[in-house]
């Protein structure tokens, strides 16, 4: 719209001008030297705009010349850096799609006419020699893009990279740590730091991280307390294995304090206390958590308790377990292992009480074999103990502890998943209904180095 008004502007200018001649009519007079020459004004004027517009053309001519080899040079690194950038383009899309020939040959021409240092050049470089297997030269590279302060991060998740690749992860954790301090709020950056410092057992970074990644909303609070507790748990093994019991049972107090149901924190308290000689506390923990939260474990570690010198002198086996059952007794692992003791003292009255509670509690494959079991010592009565033996081929095998992710059965609790190493995964969860007792897979006891 600005232009036509503006060419129209200049064309009424061009006629008011011309009408003006028109309407004032004269000539212009030129003395020099012995000459006089009188021209009308119209045409002096007409001449006048020629010898400007012909000086402006004789400048421009003369310019062009005297400015040829600087714009000859423009024009090469322009079309330079054109073909540059093409070829970056065409190597990075050549390293997405796995093309090792072509992304090393275009790496070639985009190192040829771009600046060496640039950092997408040298980003290529180093995956292209990724791709050719040359992970020398990629390092070489990676470790250049540092020194680019537009590009370094390139360099640092590169090095991050190639390092988690060799399984270098105590390097990787350094370089994890370099990238978290230039974008601090990267969930996969935090993601990653965390993953490598519970990988070294640098227990407490990771609890930092954890915080930072808890703030961030990255890891939820319910998941950011079972990890502490997991964490803690893990810390007091280690301490053990070192016979630093004090310590131990200082980390087995705060996973216990930081959450009062998690099994795993109840049931290593309670041991240590046991395996200490302090029978009393352990008692108070296994009876409190019984009442909130019971669990198969307590029953083992209620058994071992009653073995203690000071208890199997005062109670007898059965009369131990109905102290257990009297605090809360609608648990049907509780009735189960009450009932197992009545049968191998031969009480089969009892035995069977305590079955059909267990039953009408929780129906398992467990019961239903003890149940067989009972048949035949009782009554030796084969065909009802087939009936039952039946019944237990149906029924589920019960809750277990299983890793989440990859569904590994595991006969005890650890803080690390073996063979892979996942990090607070093992949950006492429902197991599949066509996994038997003889086919579980049993866990390592050990701590891992990290996990995959």
């Amino acid at each position: 719209m600005i232009k036509p008004l503006w060419f129209m502007v200049k064309v009424g200018f061009l006629v008011a001008l011309a009408l003006w001649v028109v309407e004032n009519p004269g000539f212009v007079e030129i003395e020099w030297l012995d000459y006089a020459i009188r021209i009308h004004i119209g045409l002096f004027l007409v001449l006048f705009i020629a010898v400007i517009l012909l000086s402006i053309f004789i400048y421009r001519v003369i310019r062009t010349f005297v400015d040829f080899p600087k714009s000859f040079r423009r024009y090469k690194e322009i079309n330079s850096r054109n073909k540059g950038y093409n070829a970056l383009t065409l190597g990075l899309t050549a390293v997405a799609a796995g093309d090792t020939k072509s992304a090393i040959s275009q790496a070639r021409l985009a190192n040829k006419y771009l600046d060496h240092k640039n950092g997408l050049v040298l980003l290529l470089q180093a995956q292209a020699a990724r791709l050719d297997g040359r992970e020398e030269d990629a390092h070489e590279s990676f470790v250049a893009l540092l020194e680019n302060k537009e590009a370094s991060f390139l360099g640092v998740r590169g090095l991050l990279q190639t390092a988690l690749d060799l399984q270098n992860y105590e390097e990787a954790l350094d370089f994890g740590r370099q990238a978290l301090e230039m974008h601090p709020k990267q969930d996969w950056i935090i993601k990653t730091v965390y993953g490598l410092e519970i990988r070294q057992r640098d227990w407490g970074n990771a609890r930092k991280t954890l915080v930072k990644a808890e703030k961030l909303r990255i890891i939820t609070k319910e998941k950011a307390k079972s990890d502490r507790c997991v964490m803690f748990l893990a810390e007091a093994e280690i301490l053990l294995e070192e016979n630093k019991r004090e310590e131990a049972l200082n980390k087995f107090k705060k996973a216990y304090n930081l959450d009062s149901t998690f099994i795993p924190a109840i049931t290593q308290l309670a041991r240590f206390y046991n395996q200490a000689g302090n029978y009393r506390k352990a008692i108070a923990v296994i009876e409190k958590s019984w009442k909130y939260a019971p669990h198969p474990e307590f029953v083992k570690i209620w058994d071992d308790l009653r073995l203690s010198s000071r208890f199997k002198k005062k109670f007898g086996c059965l009369q131990w377990f109905k102290k257990l059952l009297s605090i809360n007794p609608d648990v049907a692992c509780g009735q189960l292992a009450a009932g197992e003791i009545a049968l191998e003292e031969g009480l089969w009255g009892e035995a069977r009480t305590y079955f059909k509670r267990a039953e009408e509690l929780e129906p398992t494959m467990k019961l239903y074999r003890l149940l067989a079991s009972l048949e035949e010592r009782s009554s030796q009565n084969g065909e009802s103990a087939i009936i039952w033996l039946e019944k237990a081929a149906l029924a589920p095998v019960g809750k277990v502890w299983m890793c989440v992710e990859t569904s590994r059965i595991y006969e005890n609790w650890h803080p690390i998943a073996q063979p892979h190493g996942s990090f607070n995964t093992i949950e006492w969860c429902d197991s599949h209904n066509n996994i038997t007792e003889t086919g579980l897979f049993i866990g390592c006891k050990s701590m891992v180095d990290g996990f995959a």
